[in-house]
């Protein structure tokens, strides 16, 4: 975990603000969240905001639009693929 600390740690501002927006955005478009380390990336955002490295107010804005955005292009695509993916054989059943 150090080292994913001080990797975020080591980036300036706005590509802070970019890779926990992404990393938000990953987990709620694209099914991610077992894998990718959403609310951990949200939470070392906190930290480093708190430490001053950067803005509270902006990197809550920052994951707040992400996870709108995510959330909506998550049910554009379950929306659009529901159909077809429940009609395979091992979510057959589930329908």
């Amino acid at each position: 975990m150090n080292a994913i600390t001080d990797w975020l740690g080591g980036l300036s501002g706005r590509l802070v603000y970019a890779v926990v927006g992404a990393l938000v955005f990953v987990v709620d478009a694209l099914f991610f969240g077992f894998v990718l380390p959403g609310e951990t990336a949200v939470v070392l955002g906190g930290v480093l905001a708190n430490q001053g490295q950067v803005s509270v107010y902006w990197l809550a804005l920052t994951v707040v639009l992400a996870a709108i955005a995510g959330d909506t292009v998550g049910y554009s695509v379950g929306r659009h693929f529901d159909p077809k993916i429940l009609t395979t054989r091992p979510l057959r059943r589930h329908e």
